[in-house]
C-alpha cells in the first residue's frame, strides 16, 4: 500500500504541523505532493498564517480608523495571497489546478 502522508517538516509546529496532518495526507493521495516537493506545502502553510496574521492587522486598522496602517497590511496581504495562490496551483489545492491536472472535483 502507498504511502498516505509526509512526516511534517520540524519548523512547522502547533497548529501549523495540524494544518500540515490535515492537507498532506490529501495532496499525497491526489498525487501532487511527494517528498521531492514537501517544502511547497510547507510554504503554502507558513504563507496561509501569516496572511491570517495581517488580516487581523488589517482590520484592527480599519477599526482604529488608521487608513495609512490599513493600506500598508493590505499590501502585505495582497502578496501573500498571491504567494498562497502560486504554491496552491502548484500543490493542486485550487480548483482550477485540480481541473487542468485532470483531477476532477473533490
Amino acid at each position: 500500500m502507498a504511502e498516505t502522508s509526509l512526516p511534517c517538516p520540524g519548523y512547522l509546529g502547533g497548529a501549523l504541523a495540524r494544518r500540515w496532518e490535515e492537507l498532506a495526507p490529501e495532496l499525497v493521495k491526489m498525487g501532487t505532493l511527494d517528498a521531492l516537493n514537501a517544502d511547497l506545502l510547507a510554504k503554502f502553510i507558513l504563507a496561509e498564517n501569516e496572511y491570517l496574521k495581517i488580516s487581523e492587522l488589517v482590520q484592527s486598522a480599519i477599526n482604529g480608523g488608521d487608513g495609512d496602517e490599513a493600506g500598508k497590511w493590505i499590501n502585505a496581504q495582497a502578496k501573500l495571497s498571491g504567494q498562497i495562490l502560486r504554491l496552491g496551483a502548484e500543490l493542486g489545492i485550487t480548483p482550477g489546478a485540480r481541473r487542468a491536472l485532470g483531477l476532477g472535483r473533490r
